[in-house]
């Protein structure tokens, strides 16, 4: 629908947008999301955290945060650990599996057996700390205004909830990154990008998702 807009509308758009990246602020109307529970199947279905929310957003809210993702992405290309596959080009799911498997089946092949320790964060990406990930955004060498656009974007966000047609109070988020969002996803890795990395461990991320394993020999007891 955007893309067959009148052209006019398009370069006011774009104008606009140019603005966001000049100024380093995200409009307050493109921060409101409004966040659908969806049911967890097997949950009790009375209680809240049975549910994952699902935030939808401004479609031109989503087009600015494309433009912004783009330049994040080239900022942090080269920064960010190379053990983190989630929501990354060119990497899923499968390439770390297969990368977990190649471990496990060296240690084999070396007559040593690997220990791995899985770990899935509880509501991983609400509990994000904002002022520490803007520090770390700063740790890392990205452009101060690029850091300023985003403090922007994460800061003094709205939702309100709905059930199918009834609409809640809005309320304002003070930590967290938006799942649903494009800009958000990339901010968690960055959050998480100082993990700690132990001697004689590997680590194995997607996203939240964490594999830590350690191969050797195993003693017996006596």
């Amino acid at each position: 629908m955007i893309k067959n807009l009148p052209i006019r509308v398009i370069l006011r758009i774009t104008f606009l947008i140019n603005c966001i990246l000049k100024f380093c602020y995200f409009p307050k109307s493109w921060k409101t999301a409004v966040v659908v529970p969806i049911y967890k199947q097997g949950k009790n279905a009375q209680i809240p955290d049975s549910y994952r929310p699902i935030s939808l957003l401004s479609s031109l809210s989503k087009l600015a945060e494309t433009i912004i993702l783009n330049r994040l992405e080239a900022e942090t290309e080269n920064k960010l650990i190379p053990f983190q596959f989630g929501f990354r080009k060119g990497l899923s799911t499968k390439e770390q599996l297969i990368r977990m498997t190649e471990h496990i089946r060296e240690g084999f092949n070396n007559h040593a057996d690997t220990a791995a320790v899985f770990i899935d964060i509880s509501k991983a990406f609400d509990r994000v700390w904002i002022d520490s990930l803007i520090y770390k955004m700063y740790k890392l060498g990205i452009p101060i205004q690029l850091t300023l656009l985003i403090q922007s974007y994460l800061k003094n966000k709205n939702f309100t909830v709905r059930v199918g047609k009834e609409l809640s109070a809005p309320r304002t988020t003070e930590a967290g990154v938006v799942q649903g969002s494009r800009l958000g996803l990339h901010c968690f890795n960055i959050f998480i990008n100082d993990i700690c990395q132990m001697p004689n461990t590997q680590l194995a991320l997607f996203a939240d998702d964490t594999a830590i394993m350690c191969t050797g020999q195993i003693k017996p007891l006596m």
